[in-house]
């Protein structure tokens, strides 16, 4: 079975995959990425710089083994597990951050000891003020890569679909720098996910929302 794995830098996609002219089947807009065969420390260095690059729309790497894509992947950038959700109300409506200029969705960093459920529950009512939550269902992962303190990080974020309240008040989490919290008709989503990051509106599809 064919592997793929999206990774975002900089709301740009780094494809990892088995079959390139498969995934380009699949996403057409993918025949303008860079492209890189094998699985070496230089084809991801490459890759990474060339994503860094304004003009460069994504790149691509295709090897044979999954495993040896994997594995580099992670000798290169340090695992860090995340966790976040899309809080639906009674009414259906979806719960949206406003943070850094984009419309986003509440998430944060796996404590010590923590089960990645948990995480994601005590993530989205911290930063919303949301109390009366429960989990509905696992929607996806995503996976980011980025540096930190000079440390080049690889964040898994999982996310889940939940049940909320819309009588909770909502609270954003200021030291967050969440200057927002808004609960937003399913039907108005187009705009609000138009002003956020491509991989908040990958979560947001695979969460069943069209625009």
């Amino acid at each position: 079975m064919d592997f793929t794995q999206k990774i975002y830098l900089n709301d740009k996609l780094l494809i990892l995959t088995t079959d390139r002219e498969a995934y380009i089947n699949d996403n057409p807009v993918a025949q303008t990425y860079k492209f890189y065969s094998g699985a070496s420390p230089s084809n991801f260095k490459q890759a990474i710089k060339q994503l860094d690059k304004y003009e460069t729309p994504g790149a691509i790497i295709e090897y044979a083994s999954e495993d040896a894509l994997s594995t580099q992947l992670r000798a290169m950038y340090h695992p860090l597990d995340a966790a976040g959700g899309v809080a639906y109300s009674e009414e259906g409506e979806i719960l949206m951050i406003y943070r850094r200029s984009k419309w986003d969705l509440p998430k944060g960093k796996l404590d010590d000891g923590e089960e990645i459920d948990e995480c994601a529950l005590r993530e989205v009512s911290e930063e919303t003020g949301l109390v009366s939550l429960s989990i509905m269902g696992k929607i996806c992962d995503t996976y980011h890569i980025y540096e930190q303190y000079g440390e080049r990080m690889l964040k898994r974020t999982a996310w889940y679909k939940m049940k909320a309240s819309s009588a909770d008040p909502l609270k954003p989490q200021i030291e967050e720098n969440i200057l927002e919290a808004r609960w937003i008709s399913a039907k108005d989503i187009g705009p609000f996910a138009e002003r956020s990051y491509e991989a908040v509106r990958e979560v947001l599809r695979k969460a069943g929302l069209r625009w």
